[in-house]
C-alpha cells in the first residue's frame, strides 16, 4: 500500500513539475511578445494567444497521461500500451469508464491517476485565466 502511495506521489509531482515549467516556459514566450501584444490589432493576438494557451495545457495534459501509461506498462499493470493510455486517459480526467480495470493490488495507483489529473486540470484553469487576464490588461491598459 505505501509503495503504491509513494509511487504514485512521485509520478504525481513529475507531472505536475513538468506542467510548473511548461506554464513558466508560456509566460517567459508572453513576456517576449509582449511589446508586440500592446500594438493593434488586438482580438487576432488575443486568439493566437488562446491557441497558445490551449496547445499547452493540451501538452500538460497529454505528458501526464503519457507518464502514467508508460510507469504502468513498465509495471506490466497493462498488457498492451494502447491499453496503459487508455486507462490513463480515463483515470486522469476522471472519467472513470470502468470497461478496462486495474488489477485490484495495484488500484491505489488508479486513485492516484485521478488525483494528479483533478490537480493539473486546476493548474490548467488557473494558467488559462492567468495568461488571458494578463494579456486583456496588457491590451487595456494601452486603450486608458
Amino acid at each position: 500500500m505505501f509503495e503504491q502511495l509513494l509511487l504514485g506521489s512521485a509520478i504525481t509531482l513529475v507531472s505536475l513539475v513538468g506542467g510548473a515549467v511548461l506554464w513558466w516556459v508560456l509566460n517567459e514566450v508572453l513576456l517576449f511578445m509582449e511589446p508586440w501584444l500592446r500594438r493593434p490589432p488586438y482580438p487576432a493576438k488575443s486568439l493566437l494567444v488562446i491557441f497558445m494557451v490551449v496547445f499547452s495545457t493540451m501538452a500538460m495534459m497529454t505528458f501526464g497521461v503519457w507518464l502514467w501509461a508508460i510507469v504502468f506498462k513498465q509495471m506490466s499493470i497493462f498488457s498492451t500500451l494502447e491499453e496503459a493510455v487508455y486507462y490513463s486517459l480515463v483515470a486522469y480526467t476522471t472519467l472513470g469508464i470502468g470497461d478496462v480495470a486495474i488489477p485490484t493490488d495495484k488500484r491505489l495507483l488508479g486513485g492516484m491517476t485521478a488525483a494528479n489529473g483533478f490537480l493539473m486540470f486546476g493548474i490548467m484553469t488557473a494558467m488559462v485565466t492567468d495568461t488571458l487576464r494578463h494579456v486583456r490588461r496588457v491590451q487595456h491598459n494601452l486603450l486608458d
